[in-house]
């Protein structure tokens, strides 16, 4: 009983649909048979008129007489022809589709006994046309009940599909029963994994496939209305040429809002490079324009002529808006989970469903505009389509690519990447032996270590015993002058004349120039103003710690200074191999921060708490 409510609910609406598209059409027709022919036509034959217009919006061709004038006019024989037009003015086509796809949406909330609200409004449209057709039998082109029987499938195709995304949005029972059907039918070809995602998938590509033919439509109507902005003086033009009153105006001006939605999808088939015909050999292409006699329509004039090899950029702005689609589309979180493969046949899939949307489209704006070389008007459907597929689809495929690629990952692994390349091909160094021995050189990551280390080399070399006149000089520049190199520009020099120490003779001796190279250990590293002469000066080891008068400068006369530095070096090197470790012992404490013992009144030596490592190349 609810379903056959239902039916009459959704029959009584749809009446009242086509009765509206009707009275779009009466008004304007009543209006030009009331002021401008007096009421001198006959009735039956303006309301046969009326029928034809409404039933030619639904796409049931209509035939009409066109007198010697009229046909002088339009540049052909003086003499009364017989026009065939099928050229549906888009306009009220759309009005009736829109109210259809709200009823079909709106009954489709009431689940399964919605259907039969589809049926009962395509049954109630149906009677609507029937008559319709009755009225205008003088210029039908079709039998009575294929005249009837179109207008009525138009608008039950469009409630219904509505019906259905409804209940594919509340998942009715039968939609679920559908979806479980497909998905037992793909496991049966061992595609087990991608029928547990087949809803989803689906849902997913027909978001797309609706965002890209929405972005398609938005870029055909900006390229129509700069057609129009541009074409504005033939446009005028035309319209004055006409020399009408203020109602022709206001009719031409209606006539040409109700093909307003062929002129769009003109345009999108202008944009796509596939272009549209007004006449047989004619065309206009973004390429180039090739056009004949015109009927006298002001929005003819509107058409852009050709732009030669510049043509391309609008088949490549359509690829551009198709790349912004992918990467927005890309972002959503269901396609960042989706594996590669399912992220790439999606717009695949979406682009098709595009392509045969734009063909159906195409097919629906095309027709006969009048006679002879007029009766070919519109775009190719099936290039249009086959255009906007590849075109998009490229688009889409870039935009999902490109937005599914990490970029910070790349980023992060590209130094890796060329500091391994660098270091397979980088020939070696001069006086670089190999690999192993800059391997060898140990990594100083602490001045407690480096201080530590250099003492005990220093030790090692110099005997452990430290006299009066011999103290290490750990300056940068003594460093580096050790090693053969010239020092840092500001680093302290040792005075002309000045003797070297016995201490840094020995650490040259011991560490040689292989083990502080200047390209591992550069003047960079040794700062002279934080490991300059006030860190390792003389403020830093006086007389108490180093048990005897330090020195800034020349090396002071003393027991020690008759025997020479490499001397001993010697002897002390050969005392410390006999077993004596407590001279070593004692010059390890003499230069150490930690171990020595302050007095009363003796400031702390400062800490410097720079870190310094390998220079990094």
């Amino acid at each position: 009983m609810r379903a056959i409510v239902t039916a009459v609910v959704a029959a009584i609406e749809a009446a009242a649909v086509a009765f509206a598209g009707f009275a779009v059409v009466a008004v304007p027709a009543l209006l030009l048979w009331m002021v401008v022919f007096g009421l001198a036509a006959e009735p039956a034959a303006v309301m046969a008129g009326i029928a034809g217009v409404w039933l030619l919006a639904h796409w049931v061709p209509m035939q009409f007489e066109i007198d010697a004038q009229t046909a002088l006019g339009l540049g052909l024989a003086p003499e009364p022809i017989a026009v065939v037009l099928s050229l549906a003015p888009l306009g009220v086509t759309v009005l009736t589709a829109a109210l259809a796809a709200r009823a079909g949406w709106r009954f489709g909330g009431r689940g399964g006994s919605g259907a039969a609200g589809a049926l009962g409004g395509a049954l109630g449209f149906g009677a609507v046309s029937f008559a319709a057709a009755t009225l205008a039998a003088p210029l039908a082109v079709w039998p009575l009940w294929l005249s009837a029987l179109v207008p009525a499938l138009c608008y039950g195709a469009v409630s219904t599909a509505a019906f259905a995304a409804r209940a594919v949005r509340d998942e009715h029972g039968w939609w679920r029963a559908c979806t479980r059907a497909a998905q037992r039918g793909v496991e049966r070809i061992g595609a087990s994994g991608a029928a547990a995602v087949l809803p989803a998938r689906a849902a997913e590509t027909v978001r797309l496939a609706a965002a890209s033919l929405a972005a398609l439509v938005g870029i055909a109507a900006l390229a129509l209305s700069a057609a129009i902005v541009v074409g504005y003086p033939h446009v005028i033009a035309l319209t004055q040429g006409l020399h009408l009153d203020p109602l022709g105006s206001t009719l031409v001006f209606l006539v040409q809002l109700a093909l307003l939605p062929v002129a769009l999808i003109w345009g999108a088939a202008w944009v796509t490079g596939a272009g549209f015909s007004v006449g047989a050999g004619s065309s206009a292409t973004p390429f180039e324009a090739l056009l004949g006699p015109l009927p006298a329509l002001p929005l003819f004039g509107a058409i852009p002529q050709g732009w030669g090899g510049l043509g391309a950029l609008a088949p490549a702005a359509l690829v551009l808006v198709g790349v912004a689609v992918g990467v927005l589309f890309a972002r959503r979180p269901q396609q960042r989970r989706a594996s590669w493969t399912a992220a790439l046949v999606t717009p695949v899939l979406a682009a098709a469903l595009v392509g045969l949307a734009v063909a159906a489209l195409c097919g629906l704006a095309s027709g006969s505009l009048g006679p002879g070389r007029l009766e070919t008007v519109g775009a190719d459907p099936w290039l249009a389509g086959g255009l906007a597929a590849a075109e998009l689809g490229g688009g889409l495929l870039l935009g999902v690519s490109a937005a599914r690629i990490d970029l910070q990952r790349i980023r992060a692994a590209l130094p890796e990447a060329v500091k391994a390349v660098n270091e397979r091909v980088r020939p070696p160094r001069a006086g670089e032996g190999s690999r192993g021995a800059a391997e060898g050189l140990p990594v100083l990551d602490g001045l407690d270590r480096f201080d530590g280390g250099i003492r005990r080399s220093a030790a090692r070399a110099a005997g452990g015993e430290s006299s009066d006149d011999e103290t290490v000089d750990l300056s940068d520049a003594a460093l580096v002058d050790s090693a053969g190199r010239a020092p840092h520009p500001g680093a302290p020099r040792e005075p002309e004349g000045a003797t070297r120490s016995a201490g840094s003779a020995a650490l040259a001796d011991a560490a040689g120039s292989d083990a502080f190279d200047t390209e591992a250990y550069d003047a960079d590293a040794f700062d002279t103003e934080a490991y300059g002469t006030e860190a390792y000066g003389t403020e830093g080891y006086d007389s108490d710690a180093s048990g005897g008068a330090a020195v800034d400068g020349p090396a002071a006369e003393g027991d020690g200074a008759d025997a020479g530095p490499a001397e001993t070096g010697d002897a002390d090197a050969h005392d410390a191999d006999n077993g004596d470790p407590h001279d070593t012992e004692a010059l390890l404490r003499a230069y150490s921060w930690d171990e020595r013992q302050t007095g009363a009144g003796d400031p702390e030596p400062p800490r410097p708490t720079r870190r310094w490592g390998r220079r990094k190349r």
